[in-house]
């Protein structure tokens, strides 16, 4: 079995964080739920990245259970690139503008 590297954008790093802050202005507790339940989807497609089927641009998610967020990724060669953690809502593919 090939371990996979798990690198996270920029762009998603600022995906946490802004949600992160955005949950912790309403209640800690949930904020501190949508940072483990994120890190625990990152951990998982690190683990089986290949799980997820493939969309148009190639990129891969992971839905969230108790939030409406998807870890969007892309596999290239052992690396896994976490691209953005997309609110449901947002604009789809908004990372690649």
């Amino acid at each position: 079995m090939t371990g996979y590297v798990v690198e996270i954008a920029p762009a998603a790093e600022g995906d946490i964080r802004d949600a992160f802050l955005w949950y912790r202005e309403r209640n800690a507790l949930i904020a501190d739920a949508f940072r483990s339940e994120t890190f625990e989807a990152i951990e998982q497609v690190g683990k089986t990245p290949l799980g997820k089927a493939v969309d148009d641009e190639g990129n891969r998610r992971r839905v969230l259970h108790r939030f409406p967020y998807s870890v969007v990724y892309e596999v290239t060669g052992n690396t896994v690139t976490i691209l953005a953690v997309s609110h449901h809502r947002q604009k789809p593919g908004y990372w690649r503008a």
